[in-house]
């Protein structure tokens, strides 16, 4: 008895060693193929800029700030000012809740980089476990997992996007699915089951492709001999399949951003973030080869066919490697094992969905059609899956199962001796991580300014004004990220924002007056004509701003965004020295100004508007009304007031009859021409707001969408008017 303890013992042992082991080896692989990441682990975050890497750093920070002032996760008015907006577009909660679980110890950067290291490990380590539930040999199985987790795809999503970098739970739920073929134990099921759930909580894209692998490996296995019944094996997988897809579905559901107001994406998106077939045997122009020869062979390729080379994007990341399709052709033709045959299938599917609706070759369209267009057309919600390149990841899968059949093969059949395994196993590593290698792998640091210290202790309730507004994103209505991370540091209210999943008329509702003339593609001039001098300190009081944040640079802008933002900076400047009275900043270095805006002292009543108008359009200097429109005029006095408010307008198809009302009131009835016309109205203010309504009888319905939407799938709107100018007379 005693002896058979000790030996479960010293074989528990040895397991757990050779899986620290396994850990152990791909964490010095990391550190190797991501160098010189870890010489600035704890000063610069691993990966380009500071877009996505800054918005889900501030969705740890969110996460910590929202539970700790009790406020809904899942739900921010820290952006998007004063409305705000839901969060979990992409459902990446798994790495979101592992970030807020380190920044309680942590600063952000570190948190970051122990995901981002975390996922390259555990990725190898998820795809060792698959492949040696198949093989039961140490080496062939580490092989496997290095092509898995140092594959194109990963390395490059890894560069941006934290959640698509955490690829363990994939090979660790197909293996639970395995295990169906052999147990008749539930366990495995309600395991599985659990495990796809991870899966869901990790990325949205992740589950649809671990849902269809499941679809795949049941239609296949069903008809194929199993060491269990097909009763139990049917009776298992719908246990798993149910509590997975049962699961997901609530998380889904509970999702806020999932939601009926947000367009349709557009066939365009599909096919821009969709693979170019040459991309799958092209390195990427962050790989190793690529840089230390001048990116010689894609210029190569490219000008041997008359071709440009394309701008490179992360979702064409998608480099299979040349011996990665050596070893698995190896394993197809020479050593064919259980199951080569289904991994052989599910490479190929999964490489024809990540060629997108339709066939490119050198980027450009062939207008072939394939399967994701029919899935994009019968499928309801299928146009969130926007890069189908996405699901070459599976495909890196079935390749690294595949070449671990042939590594296996040969160790078995060529290579007996320890010594010989090792050196052929390293060999190949070698080769492999060579062909992968995106060294000197990138991270950068972000400064912040020593002014948000003073932001932050100041305990009044105020919002911030991150200059420019919008500039990317759907309509580039969002902000560049980098506001996000500045927001970590200074934690109050901003106007704008970014996040995942923003309807237009959230992001739009920064184009009002006013506001647009902080906004990138925005203008100075607007239908209210009234004195900046005057009413801009009234102005930002109205919208809570303090503190104006003017940011001089946007390093992943286009080179023509950034010349558009130097104009911006000029004009935004002399409009805050007009509003503050030639008053200088209060803090100023190379990367941003920040303004103090001191409390109005004007009681001159002055205009904003409400809800009901399209945006400002400089080159014919007018805005459009909806069939419903409002003009807010504000009187900060405690008093009565009489004023005159001016408007020139012209309905646009036939005359129309406008109902004008105050705070629920009509007050007038005015035919409208087609033609510019000068309404006057007489008006009694109350203290505080009041509402101005402009009601017509007659509007067009027109459609708007995202770019690229097609004609007859956007939203619809209503215009009705347009107005040339808005003004008060005391």
């Amino acid at each position: 008895m005693e002896n058979s303890t000790y030996s479960n013992r010293l074989i528990t042992k040895k397991i757990f060693g050779e899986h620290v082991s396994v850990v152990f080896i791909f964490s010095i692989l990391t550190i190797i193929l991501t160098f010189p990441v870890i010489l600035d682990f704890a000063s610069e975050a691993a990966g380009f800029g500071c877009y996505d890497k800054c918005h889900m750093m501030w969705r740890f920070w969110w996460t910590d700030f929202s539970f700790e002032n009790g406020l809904d996760f899942q739900h921010s008015n820290y952006i998007f000012y004063p409305d705000g907006v839901d969060i979990g577009g992409n459902m990446a909660y798994f790495t979101t809740f592992i970030g807020f679980l380190l920044v309680q110890f942590l600063d952000y950067v570190i948190a970051w980089n122990i995901i981002w290291f975390l996922g390259l490990v555990f990725g190898g380590y998820g795809c060792y476990l698959l492949a040696n539930n198949f093989n039961k040999n140490y080496f062939s199985s580490i092989i496997a997992g290095t092509i898995f987790t140092f594959t194109t795809y990963h390395m490059g999503q890894s560069l941006v996007h934290i959640g698509l970098s955490m690829i363990v739970w994939l090979p660790i739920f197909v293996l639970f699915l395995f295990k169906l073929l052999d147990k008749q134990s539930k366990y495995y099921s309600i395991v599985g089951g659990i495990i796809f759930f991870l899966v869901s909580l990790t990325h949205l894209y992740y589950s649809v492709f671990i849902a269809m692998f499941s679809i795949i490996f049941f239609a296949i296995y069903i008809f194929k001999q199993k060491k269990v019944s097909n009763k139990t094996f049917i009776t298992n997988f719908s246990i798993l399949l149910t509590i997975g897809l049962v699961s997901t579905s609530v998380l889904f559901l509970l999702n806020p951003a999932s939601s009926d107001e947000f367009l349709n994406r557009p066939l365009s998106e599909h096919i821009k973030y969709s693979a170019s077939l040459e991309s799958l045997i092209l390195p990427g122009s962050t790989h190793t080869t690529q840089i230390i020869s001048d990116y010689g062979m894609n210029i190569s390729f490219y000008s041997f066919f008359d071709k440009p080379v394309p701008i490179g994007e992360i979702e064409h990341l998608i480099f299979l490697g040349y011996s990665v399709i050596f070893l698995s052709a190896l394993a197809v033709i020479r050593y064919r094992r259980n199951h080569v045959w289904f991994w052989l299938l599910i490479c190929g599917i999964f490489v024809v969905m990540s060629l997108g609706p339709e066939l490119k070759i050198f980027h450009q369209s062939t207008g072939i059609v394939l399967p994701d267009k029919v899935f994009y057309d019968a499928v309801p919600e299928w146009d969130e899956i926007r890069a189908p390149a996405r699901f070459i990841v599976m495909a890196n899968l079935a390749l690294a199962v595949l070449a671990s059949y042939a590594v296996y093969g040969l160790i078995k059949n060529k290579f007996s001796s320890f010594k010989q395994q090792l050196m052929l196993t390293t060999i190949i590593g070698f080769v492999i991580i060579f062909e992968f290698s995106m060294i000197p792998y990138p991270s950068t640091s972000e400064p912040i300014p020593d002014i948000y210290a003073e932001i932050k202790n100041d305990e009044s309730k105020f919002a911030v004004l991150s200059a420019p507004l919008g500039g990317v994103g759907d309509g580039g209505l969002m902000s560049d990220p980098t506001v996000l991370y500045h927001q970590i540091h200074h934690e109050k209210p901003i106007y704008g924002g970014h996040e995942s999943r923003v309807s237009l008329e959230t992001g739009k509702k920064t184009e009002t007056y006013f506001l647009s003339m902080f906004h990138i593609f925005g203008s100075k001039d607007d239908v209210i004509k009234q004195d900046l001098a005057t009413h801009g300190l009234s102005l930002f009081n109205h919208f809570d701003i303090k503190y104006v944040t003017l940011h001089k640079s946007s390093p992943m802008w286009e080179s023509w965004q950034k010349d558009l933002l130097q104009v911006f900076l000029s004009e935004t400047k002399q409009i805050m020295s007009e509003i503050l009275s030639g008053n200088n900043p209060v803090y100023e270095d190379d990367r941003i100004v920040v303004y103090k805006i001191p409390k109005p002292n004007s009681s001159e009543p002055f205009l904003l508007l409400g809800s009901g108008w399209h945006v400002f359009v400089p080159e014919q200097h007018l805005r459009t009304t909806m069939k419903n429109s409002e003009i807010l005029i504000v009187n900060p006095t405690n008093s009565e007031m009489h004023v005159t408010l001016n408007v020139v307008l012209h309905s646009i198809d036939k005359e129309n009859t406008m109902t004008v009302s105050m705070n629920n009131e009509e007050l007038s009835r005015v035919n409208i021409p087609t033609t510019f016309k000068n309404v006057e109205v007489d008006l009694l203010l109350k203290p505080g707001v009041n509402v101005v309504t402009l009601d017509t009888n007659k509007f067009s319905l027109v459609e708007y969408g995202l770019e690229g939407t097609e004609i007859g799938q956007g939203q619809k709107t209503t215009i009705s008017l347009n107005v040339q100018s808005i003004s008060i007379v005391n």
